[in-house]
């Protein structure tokens, strides 16, 4: 009996030395991590922005368009999303009230042309009265006293007359700008009192679009009026914008710290891109002919200094503190830290620490 017990231990001592030994042996296996090891190349960058924002129309380019004259609208020729061009009939009002008052400024002034007629010609018999003195000379001074009233008279009635007509051509409100319809507010039937303060539509000026865009203050040193910006309108097939920062905020929100940057679209077709649809624009701030550059996969992490890369030194790895400038979603610029002839880690470098054994991958 104890014979066997024994032999039952001695087994479970052999197991264990062979699985410690094993385990020993993964461990050591484990810390040499095989990794792709490249040299950094020298590139021309450009140093760029990235800006995200909407198409709107330039500062004014937002219109009420109300009619001219009080009364009742007659029909809207326009709805929401259409297109129209400065001058094109976008209402008409009813026109019965102007017309009658038309005809009523047309009468006013045909029977003050007859009393300033009849004025002149007694301004001229009194005249002729005075000069054999049959007349008073009070009775030539009354005479030319209503002749002058007369034609002032013809004049009032006059222009009241031109106003009559202008009012009518007024019936039909035409559109003072080319744009879209981006809102109808009253349709047929509706009332309203002839001033801006009972509009019929909106409408947006196509005109000058731009792509507006919030900025942080690190993005915003880095641009200046009559950069270059391309990039394309999100979700319309790649659909291709460009244009030229207008403006920059001189300061920034209190709240969220971001400023509005105005950037006019020059490429073709730009007025017929969707007012408030969103694009994506990258702006060339500067450029850099012969920047040290490695693959964004290099990176291992961010440190206060800079970032932390890993170089291949010989069998082992090397963390290495470098300055990074630019950079984009496929390479990093290195402006210093790294020596020319280094190679560094492109891949498993999160795995890596100092000293930590490495098996270059073909």
């Amino acid at each position: 009996m104890i014979l066997r017990a024994s032999i039952v231990l001695l087994l479970v001592a052999v197991m264990s030395c062979k699985g410690h030994s094993e385990s020993e042996s993964d461990k050591g296996a484990a810390r040499t991590v095989t990794v792709h090891c490249a040299k950094p190349t020298k590139e021309a960058l450009d140093d760029t922005v990235t800006l995200r924002g909407r198409i709107e129309p330039p500062p004014g380019g937002d219109l009420s368009v109300a009619s001219q004259v009080a009364g009742r609208v007659v029909s809207v020729a326009v709805k929401e999303g259409d297109r129209v061009g400065p001058g094109d009939v976008v209402a008409t009002m009813e026109d019965a009230p102007v017309r009658d008052a038309a005809r009523q400024t047309d009468a006013a002034l045909a029977q003050a042309r007859a009393a300033d007629v009849n004025a002149a010609t007694t301004l001229e018999r009194t005249k002729a009265l005075v000069a054999r003195g049959i007349a008073a000379r009070q009775e030539l001074e009354d005479a030319t006293a209503k002749a002058a009233a007369a034609r002032e008279a013809v004049a009032g009635a006059s222009a009241a007359s031109d106003l009559g007509r202008r009012t009518l051509g007024r019936v039909q409100v035409r559109a003072g700008i080319a744009g879209i319809v981006t809102k109808v507010f009253r349709g047929s039937g509706a009332l309203v009192d002839g001033t801006a303060a009972t509009p019929i539509l909106q409408l947006s000026a196509t005109g000058g679009t731009e792509l507006v865009a919030d900025v942080t203050q690190r993005e915003l040193v880095r641009l200046v009026e009559g950069q270059v910006a391309k990039g394309t309108l999100a979700g319309e097939g790649g659909v291709t914008v460009e244009g030229t920062v207008r403006s920059r905020p001189r300061s920034l929100d209190a709240a969220t710290g971001l400023g509005s940057v105005r950037i006019t679209l020059t490429s073709e077709g730009a007025q017929a891109l969707p007012v408030g649809a969103f694009a994506r624009v990258v702006v060339t701030t500067g450029r850099h002919e012969a920047a040290v550059v490695v693959p964004v996969t290099a990176l291992r992490g961010t440190v206060s200094d800079g970032a932390e890369l890993v170089v291949c030194a010989g069998d082992k790895a090397s963390l290495k503190v470098v300055k990074v400038g630019y950079r984009d979603d496929k390479r990093v610029e290195i402006l210093a830290g790294i020596a020319p002839n280094d190679e560094v880690a492109i891949d498993h470098v999160l795995a890596l620490e100092d000293e930590t054994p490495i098996k270059r991958a073909p």
